[in-house]
């Protein structure tokens, strides 16, 4: 041996003592999941689902029903600011047949907006016929059962017109900010009723949902 250097180098194994066995590691478990407890993760899935998806239905039509009153509620603002923007009497005009479709007309002549002008081109529409049932399928104008009427002491039920706004179905916007006063009732599939009123001293427009509940329309 050379002095100062250790019988064994760093490198070499220790040996083993005669007759002792290698040290063995615990065999590491297989990570997974057995086909029954894949099929019991898989119903409760489903059955999570099977109960979500009513509840989301409800509130997809009850989304729908509002945006669709307030894209009509638009339409009657535009039509207020563009009266006073052009010092001219605008109307939106509902049609009496099913489905109810509405236009922007706006008045040629200085007399308002009236059905003979509108027939013979004088009152010249600014937005052609459009539909709810076109941007929001689960809605149309229409009134879901007996609810509180908004402009008349009366009830309403699902036989009356939805669309009050005078014996000429239009809601008239004066320059001066005057309107027709009314109200659309809109419904969805589900039975959701909400409301578009027009104030006849201010042209506003606003959107109403009817607690079925309480019997009450509440603003939104």
């Amino acid at each position: 041996m050379t002095p100062g250097r250790s019988s064994r180098q760093a490198w070499e194994p220790r040996a083993r003592p005669r007759g002792s066995r290698p040290l063995r590691l615990p065999a590491r478990r297989h990570a997974g999941y057995t086909l029954v407890e894949l099929v019991v993760v898989v119903g409760l899935v489903c059955a999570v689902l099977t109960a979500a998806v009513p509840a989301f239905d409800a509130a997809a039509d009850a989304a729908e029903a509002y945006g669709a009153a307030r894209y009509l509620s638009g339409v009657v603002a535009r039509a207020r600011l563009e009266a006073a923007r052009s010092q001219r009497t605008v109307a939106v005009r509902f049609s009496r047949h099913v489905p109810v479709t509405f236009t922007v007309v706006i008045d040629g002549d200085g007399d308002g907006v009236r059905a003979d002008d509108v027939a013979a081109g004088v009152d010249r529409t600014m937005r052609d016929a459009d539909r709810l049932e076109d941007h929001f399928p689960r809605v149309r104008f229409g009134i879901s059962g007996p609810v509180s009427g908004i402009d008349e002491a009366r009830g309403l039920t699902a036989a009356d017109d939805p669309v009050r706004f005078g014996a000429a179905d239009q809601v008239t916007l004066t320059p001066l900010g005057t309107a027709t006063g009314g109200t659309a009732y809109l419904t969805s599939r589900a039975g959701v009723q909400f409301a578009v009123r027009v104030s006849g001293v201010t042209g506003r427009a606003r959107v109403l949902r009817y607690d079925h509940g309480r019997a009450t329309w509440r603003p939104l």
